[in-house]
């Protein structure tokens, strides 16, 4: 896996923790006993440009892969405030330019699946790796692995909190997202209605990670 170079810090990257108001969210921080249960990674302070491992549609619960955020994706389009930590990650302009390409690289792709057996037997299993198949946290892990912030071990065993001691001297921001994300529009991708096209991309999508899961897991 890719290590840092030493070289000066001249950019940033931003990671956001946070409470998000979906009904899985609340299920994994209520097992967990977690504050936040989600992870992005964002290339700019206004957070315009903000990316992580999740659905890409409210309804399509069986898929996943790296998304651009919004705002709706958070505020479920309703007024209840979403508790962030934001953190302003000090790098240089190689590394910088190392995640914006390994995010163009992914986003979108449907060969980069939502790591979602990991997710939901990580009580019992505590994680495991698939070939090409994050989770939010696992992916945020993976870049902070690259970029020296993180030692060495399973980045399918970090969870968003034990993310904090290790950022908090980074920490920027903690509050309502509305406080540090802008509204862009309504985010009608994500609000689309579910429809048979996206029934069956799902089965599609289960069935691919189902056999990544079996047989190609990552060890080591």
């Amino acid at each position: 896996m890719r290590r840092r170079v030493l070289t000066c810090k001249t950019r940033a990257v931003y990671i956001v923790l946070s409470q998000t108001q979906t009904k899985f969210g609340r299920c994994i921080r209520t097992i967990a006993k977690q504050r936040y249960n989600h992870a992005s990674i964002a290339l700019d302070s206004e957070l315009t440009e903000l990316y992580a491992f999740a659905r890409p549609q409210r309804y399509a619960v069986l898929q996943g892969g790296l998304v651009r955020e919004s705002l709706d994706r958070y505020t479920m389009g309703n007024g209840h405030p979403v508790p962030v930590a934001v953190y302003r990650v000090p790098v240089s302009e190689e590394d910088y330019r190392w995640v914006r390409d390994t995010i163009g690289k992914m986003l979108d792709n449907p060969e980069y699946m939502y790591n979602l057996f990991s997710v939901l037997t990580y009580p019992m299993f505590q994680g495991f790796s698939v070939y090409r198949a994050f989770s939010c946290i696992e992916f945020v892990a993976y870049l902070l692995y690259a970029l020296g912030y993180l030692g060495e071990g399973p980045l399918c065993r970090y969870k968003p909190d034990d993310l904090i001691p290790i950022l908090e001297p980074l920490l920027v921001y903690q509050g309502d997202i509305r406080g540090c994300l802008r509204w862009s529009g309504a985010d009608y991708r994500y609000f689309a209605p579910l429809d048979s096209a996206v029934m069956v991309e799902g089965i599609h999508s289960l069935l691919r990670i189902t056999r990544r899961s079996v047989f190609q897991r990552v060890y080591g």
